[in-house]
């Protein structure tokens, strides 16, 4: 099967073709490219269609930028392919955050599709379902690890544990084609913040095309509710929930999701199957946006209320963040606390959970409270080299405004590990010729909280070359990259 590059939207495109029949677009999840579909699947669709295979950007041989990744430009990516290809009017299929890119694509070109394919995704939202915090952690907590050591981790939560105890060496041969092509950390992570960011519940009503919802009853990652929600909303949509099944239905019933997806493109329809035992008539309650402001509000007596509340008040932010509200989800961004001037370390922990639920990566630099001078100096510099080096980023440096002199001094001494600080509590504001400098004014905690998220959300991401990762995360215009896993 010959791979092929197209230039669209500002970014060279990698895809695959196969077979040959009215044209079929398969549009991948989270951190996969083409050559992870189950060789079985494509090579059956191929015998009744022309299968059409793009790598998302970020993923395989296509280009791997810092920016673009919002589900809405991923369908523009996909229909500028479609243009360069010639092709009016398609089929498609989406699988996971794949799914996501299919909506947004039919939302945004609706005469282009023929039928829609939702393979185990979801709409977001506020009626959306999402995975339990344990299950997100295992997804996304794979810095440092080699691309067999993400994938291997990933797995326990995308096949079911039948499938792993009974296809463990089929499962195995699925994961070398997959990191055969890994996909670098902060494409990663930047597909995981657009697919939490991602809310097309409100155009579910407005699909006009011939509708198949598809998802295991078994998935943990994304919970077959979100199937359901989404079949009432879509109008006309069939659903088929597939027994037995995790995350990676297309892959555990291979045969069984084919014939489902053939007949049902061929005649509009296929087979009802739904099991009875998975609650289709639940409503899913919403998870409030007024989540976040009550978070906030209990912390606003920085920190004694942040140290007693925030380990309970973390646990909101990661679904509150999936909903749209202003604060939005991170972009996994390394960013180093400056222990002596943030307050007591209980109030650190407590930032540091809150700052990871909101999808970055925190560490204090876990300076000795005696420590002074040079040494508070190499101390705190050791702490920001190392996870710069270990995400393949530069950090971001945020300290109180009793810090800002060690900070900007360490700052202006290393600009290849550091972006910007951020200084909280700041009584005036400076000009800084050698890094961006942020100031967050002291007179509110709630506003220090608030405003937070958003100048850590307008710091651009810049990637670094390093011992351990080579060239991987600077050139990221290059096939190869410095992790993998499975979504």
């Amino acid at each position: 099967m010959a791979l092929h590059h197209a230039k669209v939207n500002g970014v060279r495109i990698a895809y695959r073709v196969q077979g040959e029949g009215p044209p079929l677009v398969l549009v991948m999840g989270y951190r996969l490219c083409s050559n992870a579909w189950p060789p079985t699947f494509t090579e059956q669709l191929a015998h009744r269609f022309t299968v059409i295979m793009p790598d998302n950007r970020g993923t395989g041989l296509s280009d791997k930028p810092v920016r673009g990744y919002a589900i809405a430009n991923m369908a523009r990516d996909v229909y500028g392919l479609l243009d360069a290809l010639k092709i009016a009017r398609v089929h498609m299929l989406g699988y996971s955050m794949g799914g996501a890119i299919a909506q947004e694509f039919v939302r945004q070109f609706p005469d282009r599709v023929s039928s829609l394919i939702l393979c185990a995704t979801m709409a977001g939202g506020p009626r959306a379902k999402y995975a339990n915090a344990s299950v997100v952690a295992v997804m996304r907590d794979l810095d440092g690890r080699s691309p067999e050591q993400a994938a291997r981790q990933i797995w326990k939560v995308t096949y079911s544990p039948g499938y792993l105890e009974q296809h463990r060496d089929l499962a195995d041969e699925q994961m070398r084609r997959e990191i055969a092509l890994p996909t670098p950390l902060h494409a990663a992570d930047l597909q995981f913040q657009a697919f939490a960011e991602f809310d097309g519940s409100k155009w579910l009503a407005q699909i006009r095309c011939p509708t198949l919802v598809l998802t295991g009853d078994l998935d943990e990652l994304i919970p077959p509710a979100n199937a359901m929600m989404m079949a009432k909303q879509i109008p006309g949509a069939q659903l088929a929930v597939i027994p037995a099944c995790g995350h990676r239905v297309l892959w555990e019933a291979t045969t069984r999701c084919v014939g489902l997806i053939a007949e049902f493109i061929n005649s509009g329809r296929c087979a009802p199957l739904l099991l009875s035992r998975v609650e289709d008539n639940k409503e899913i309650e919403p998870t409030a946006p007024d989540a976040l402001i009550s978070t906030l509000e209990m912390l606003a007596t920085w920190p004694s209320i942040l140290a007693r509340a925030g380990l309970e008040s973390m646990a909101l932010a990661p679904q509150t963040m999936m909903v749209g509200s202003s604060s939005r989800f991170g972009d996994g961004k390394p960013i180093v606390l400056l222990p002596r001037f943030l307050g007591s370390d209980l109030a650190l922990i407590s930032l540091s959970i809150w700052l990871k639920a909101l999808g970055y990566r925190p560490v204090t630099a876990g300076l000795p409270p005696n420590l002074e001078g040079s040494s508070s100096d190499h101390s705190l510099v050791r702490a920001i080299q190392n996870i710069a080096q270990r995400v393949g980023r530069k950090a971001v440096l945020i300290t109180h405004a009793f810090g800002t002199t060690q900070a900007l001094r360490i700052a202006d001494l290393h600009k290849e590990w550091i972006s910007d600080v951020v200084i909280i509590g700041a009584f005036y504001r400076f000009e800084t010729a050698s890094v961006r400098t942020h100031f967050l004014s002291p007179w509110s905690a709630v506003h220090a909280l608030t405003e937070l998220p958003r100048v850590l959300r307008n710091i651009d991401m810049e990637l670094i070359q390093t011992p351990d990762l080579g060239c991987v995360e600077s050139t990221f215009e290059n096939p190869g990259g410095s992790e993998n896993g499975n979504g």
